[in-house]
């Protein structure tokens, strides 16, 4: 599952989504579509924008939960 946590850090900071576009120089539109998870894929320097102007690791703000696959051993007979 992918998301972020950009709208909670504003409302948090008291920032507008505007004034993250300000700050970062990225066009407003473009803000709002990652906010609203309309952008799944960003760059990796946009990221890094954001995360600076608000204060935050790239992976505090951006979530990516994959589910864990594991290998499971197979069951040996005991035998009996």
């Amino acid at each position: 599952m992918y998301g972020n946590r950009i709208k909670e850090i504003l409302e948090k900071k008291g920032m507008s989504p505007q004034e993250l576009s300000d700050l970062t120089k990225i066009i407003p539109s473009h803000i709002s579509r990652i906010i609203n998870g309309q952008r799944r894929c960003i760059s990796l320097p946009t990221a890094i924008k954001i995360a600076q102007v608000l204060k935050k690791p790239v992976e505090y703000v951006f979530i990516y939960d994959a589910p864990i696959i594991t290998e499971q051993k197979p069951e040996i007979p005991d035998g009996n």
